[in-house]
């Protein structure tokens, strides 16, 4: 399926959406799941970034002690 806005109206993009919702399904299912790769992937990087710097500070704090 090809959907340009410049040779299809809104009310042909409409009846094909009615006309095919398992189709419609799938593609909203793809796109969030997607979507929910994305922010899981940022919030594994952010939690990784927190436990990197932790791990850091304790390294920097037991090096500093032992000196």
């Amino acid at each position: 399926m090809k959907i340009t806005l410049d040779e299809e109206t809104i009310e042909n993009v409409v009846k094909y959406v009615k006309s095919h919702p398992e189709e419609i399904r799938e593609l909203i299912k793809i796109i969030g799941e997607e979507a929910i790769a994305v922010l899981m992937e940022r919030k594994i990087l952010e939690q990784g970034a927190k436990l990197y710097r932790a791990i850091e500070r304790e390294i920097n704090y037991t090096y500093s002690k032992e000196k």
